[in-house]
């Protein structure tokens, strides 16, 4: 997430501009999520977002590394089956996205 809060740091006029989207869309993942409430009573629509969002299986993979109950195992959603190579996958996903767009985009800002 790093990476992709320094992309929107390099193409935001200023600090505040650049906290406002990254609030603008940590929010809504952080409260389409299972993190805070179980996606089962969810709208279908909803917990679909929810069970793939990377939040959810970063919470989940958490639960289950650390032996908590994990109530978001039986959904049978393949992130919440499997939530620590999801959360990995996440991970991987977002880094190589972001780290070369964020490195393309401070080149380019530094020889403007």
């Amino acid at each position: 997430m790093s990476w992709a809060c320094a992309c929107l740091g390099l193409v935001s006029m200023g600090p505040e501009s650049a906290q406002s989207v990254g609030l603008l869309i940590l929010f809504p993942l952080a409260f389409v999520s299972n993190a805070m409430v179980p996606t089962q009573h969810m709208p279908t629509w909803l917990r679909t977002l929810a069970d793939w969002n990377p939040v959810s299986a970063v919470a989940s993979a958490v639960r289950h590394l650390w032996g908590n109950p994990n109530p978001s195992a039986t959904i049978p959603a393949w992130p919440m089956q499997h939530p620590v190579w999801a959360a990995l996958g996440w991970s991987v996903a977002i880094l190589v996205v972001f780290a070369p767009l964020a490195v393309h985009l401070y080149r380019r800002r530094t020889t403007d």
